[in-house]
C-alpha cells in the first residue's frame, strides 16, 4: 500500500508541477485554465524524456527530409513542451519557432464541432436540431431524409451522402451558398446515422447553420468564441491571415530524388470552407487549444459538452488512420473527431493535409495529455511519433500500478 501511495504521489509531482514554456506576458486570456504557483519543479525523469523526444523528433525530420515543424505537448493542464524545428522554407535560413504559423487542414474540423458545442451551451442550437430548420436551401436527394438530417449528422459525416461529395467544388473555390443546394442532385448511399462517409462540403454546411442562427460570420464566431478567449493570438481563418504574417512556414511538395521537397505558394483552397480546412495556427496556439480540449477552459466550454463531442457515433471500417497504433482495436468518429481505443486508452485524434502542410493532433482526455505536430510537408512521419508518445506515458502508469 505504501509503495502504491508513493507512486501516486510521484506521479502528481511528475505531471502536475512542470511547465517548460509559457506565452509572452503581453498576451492576455479571458479564461485562465489554472492558477500558476510561485515555484515550478522540473522532475528529472520528465525532463529527460522531453529532451529525448526533442532529439529524436529533430532527427526524424532530418531523416525524412522535412523542412520544418513545430510541436506542442500538454499534461495535467500545463503546456510542458512547445518548440519549433528546422526552417520555414528550404533555401532560407529563417528557423521555425513556437509562433510560426502553419495551415491545419482537416484539423480545422475539431474547431467547428467545439464552436457548435459552445453555441449549444448558449442555447442557440442543439445537436438534434434539423438542418433544414435553419437552411431552407438544404436539400438531399430524398425529401424525407432531408427533413431528418440533424446537426450531429453533419458533424459525424453520417448524412447519407457518398464520401467527399462535392469536395471537388470546394477545391475549385465555389462558395458554400453555391455548393449546398447541389446536394439534392447526389444519390444517397445510406439512411442518416447509419454509415460514415467522410465529407468536406457537407461538413462545412455547419458554418451556414451557425451564421443563420447567430447572424454572425463564421470566422467572427471563431475569433470571438475561441481564439480570443484562449489567447490564440496567431490563429486565423483566412488566406490573408497567413499570407500577411511575417512568421509563417511555407508549404513544400516532393519534386524529385535530387531536389527532394521544394517550396510552393500558399493557395486559397479551403478558405471557402474554413471548418473543413481553413484554419491557420502556431504551436503556441495549439498548446492552448489542447488545454481546452482536455477540459481546462471551463469558462469557454464545459467538460460535459466536450464528452458529448468525443462520444463515438460512427464506426470506421478501415485501418487507414489507426494502422500505426499496435494496440488499437476499435476506431470511431464522434463530432468532428476520430476516436481510437488504444488497449483501453481513449485517444481523440484528427489529422489534416492541405496545400503542402500536414498536421496531427491527439489527446487522451481521461489522462489529460495531448500532443500537436505541425509540419510544412506531406509526410506520414508525425503518425509514427504520436503512438510512441502515448505508449510512453501509458507504460509509466502501468509500471506503477503493477508494483
Amino acid at each position: 500500500m505504501t509503495r502504491i501511495f508513493s507512486a501516486i504521489l510521484l506521479l502528481i509531482v511528475v505531471f502536475g508541477s512542470y511547465l517548460a514554456f509559457t506565452t509572452s506576458s503581453s498576451e492576455t486570456n479571458t479564461a485562465e485554465p489554472v492558477a500558476e504557483p510561485e515555484e515550478w519543479i522540473m522532475d528529472e525523469s520528465l525532463a529527460l524524456y522531453l529532451d529525448q523526444f526533442e532529439q529524436e523528433f529533430k532527427a526524424g525530420l532530418t531523416d525524412q527530409r522535412i523542412p520544418g515543424g513545430a510541436v506542442s505537448i500538454v499534461k495535467d493542464g500545463r503546456v510542458i513542451f512547445q518548440k519549433g524545428f528546422g526552417v520555414k522554407e528550404i533555401g532560407n535560413s529563417e528557423e521555425v519557432d513556437e509562433h510560426t504559423i502553419f495551415r491545419l487542414g482537416s484539423v480545422s474540423k475539431g474547431f467547428a464541432s467545439v464552436l457548435t458545442g459552445v453555441l449549444v451551451e448558449d442555447g442557440l442550437v442543439g445537436w438534434n436540431d434539423p438542418v433544414y430548420r435553419y437552411l431552407e436551401y438544404f436539400h438531399l436527394n430524398n425529401p424525407e431524409q432531408t427533413g431528418r438530417i440533424q446537426i450531429k449528422h453533419l458533424l459525424s459525416h453520417t448524412s447519407g451522402l457518398p464520401r467527399h461529395a462535392y469536395t471537388n467544388l470546394v477545391e475549385d473555390g465555389l462558395s458554400l451558398d453555391r455548393i449546398i443546394p447541389r446536394f439534392a442532385q447526389v444519390p444517397l448511399i445510406a439512411k442518416e446515422g447509419e454509415q460514415l462517409a467522410y465529407q468536406n462540403a457537407a461538413y462545412s454546411t455547419i458554418e451556414k447553420v451557425l451564421e443563420v442562427r447567430t447572424e454572425t460570420d463564421f470566422n467572427t464566431l471563431l475569433e470571438e468564441k475561441l481564439f480570443k478567449p484562449l489567447g490564440m493570438n496567431y490563429s486565423s481563418a483566412s488566406y490573408d491571415g497567413i499570407t500577411n504574417s511575417d512568421n509563417k512556414a511555407l508549404p513544400h511538395v516532393y519534386h524529385s530524388r535530387s531536389r527532394g521537397r521544394v517550396p510552393i505558394p500558399i493557395s486559397q483552397k479551403y478558405y471557402n470552407a474554413v471548418s473543413s480546412g481553413g484554419i491557420n495556427a502556431s504551436a503556441a496556439d495549439m498548446g492552448k487549444w489542447l488545454l481546452l480540449l482536455t477540459g481546462h477552459y471551463p469558462d469557454v466550454i464545459s467538460e460535459e459538452t466536450l464528452k458529448e463531442i468525443y462520444e463515438p457515433i460512427a464506426t470506421i471500417n478501415n485501418r487507414r488512420f489507426s494502422r500505426y497504433w499496435d494496440g488499437v482495436n476499435k476506431s470511431h468518429y464522434g463530432l468532428g473527431w476520430r476516436v481510437l481505443e488504444n488497449d483501453g486508452q481513449k485517444i481523440v485524434y484528427h489529422g489534416g493535409y492541405v496545400n503542402g502542410y500536414r498536421s496531427e493532433i491527439a489527446f487522451a482526455p481521461d489522462e489529460e495529455i495531448g500532443i500537436s505536430i505541425l509540419i510544412n510537408a506531406n509526410s506520414s512521419y508525425p503518425l509514427t511519433v504520436i503512438p510512441d508518445f502515448f505508449n510512453h506515458f501509458k507504460s509509466i502508469f502501468s509500471d506503477f500500478i503493477s508494483e
